[in-house]
């Protein structure tokens, strides 16, 4: 074979790769798994309450610090501060359409507990769903019954 037929194929092969990497904006984050890329500050700078009855959110503003062994620290913009863990937990989900066909799907929950160093106020909540949007964002989901609590935070 000669090196410019070597040459286009090796092009060929690695469009696929040149694409994926296009979609998903050539970041490393990409190829991370959710434990590694949720590491480092955070801002939620949204939260969306949607259903029927009332719906706390149980985090409403603030930042926080995701640490790579598990701990994490929230500070609200009230500048109190709170320290704590986090987990992050793969799960399958099986749905079934309206013609009785199933489909699995893979999820992550996200399990937060912190204390406030001062009072010793506990704050805890199970998001069921937790989806990075991209590098920069993500959105974790409270589903209770018959509303839901959509928390949205970027990157600080």
């Amino acid at each position: 074979m000669s090196i410019a037929k070597h040459q286009v194929s090796l092009f060929k092969g690695m469009l696929p790769l040149f694409f994926l990497c296009i979609t998903a904006g050539c970041s490393k984050d990409f190829f991370k798994s959710y434990d590694k890329r949720i590491i480092g500050r955070w801002e939620l700078y949204d939260v969306d309450k949607a259903g029927f009855g009332s719906s706390k959110a149980v985090y409403s503003e603030g930042t926080f610090q995701f640490e790579g062994d598990g701990s994490f620290f929230y500070t609200r913009q009230s500048g109190a501060k709170y320290t704590g863990t986090w987990r992050l937990k793969k799960y399958t989900v099986t749905v079934t359409n309206s013609d009785g066909q199933q489909s699995s799907e893979q999820k992550h929950s996200l399990l937060l507990s912190a204390t406030n160093v001062e009072d010793q106020q506990i704050l805890a909540e199970n998001f069921d769903d937790l989806n990075f949007t991209n590098t920069d964002r993500f959105r974790a989901v409270v589903n209770n019954n018959f509303n839901t609590v959509t928390y949205k935070f970027r990157r600080n």
